[in-house]
């Protein structure tokens, strides 16, 4: 895939982020923060609900990038989550490249993450460096 300054990455959605996921995350970060499984513990910090991991918006996002270049193009990635991600949520990771620079093999491109939910609300946002080869 040969990638210019505003392209568009095709754009990842993800299934609803159920409780079921989000106390598998736990189980497998060995996360023992009970905002993520427990309603009147979310509630005490002034939530509506449990909340789902930061990782979902990170693996999410980072899955844009790697579905559309390959792993072995991404140089680096940073995503920031911007606000709680809620069961029920379904998360939109939209990815639109706005740098290129030339490098010894090719080009190293920016790409502008922007992971929302079904509300248009922003979850996440970020960027990352992938490298493409010379043509």
């Amino acid at each position: 895939m040969s990638l210019q300054i505003g392209d568009e990455l095709p754009v990842v959605v993800t299934p609803p982020i159920d409780r079921l996921r989000i106390a598998y995350m736990a189980v497998s970060m060995r996360d023992p923060n009970l905002v993520h499984v427990e309603d009147s513990y979310a509630a005490k910090s002034g939530l509506p609900s449990v909340i789902a991991h930061g990782t979902f918006v990170t693996s999410y996002a980072g899955a844009a990038i790697s579905r559309a270049v390959g792993m072995d193009a991404v140089r680096k990635i940073r995503v920031d989550v911007t606000a709680p991600v809620f069961p029920g949520d379904v998360l939109r990771t939209h990815a639109v490249v706005t740098g290129s620079e030339p490098v010894p093999d090719g080009r190293l491109l920016t790409i502008e993450l922007t992971v929302t939910n079904q509300d248009g609300v922003r979850v996440g946002r970020g960027t990352a460096a992938v490298e493409q080869p010379a043509a």
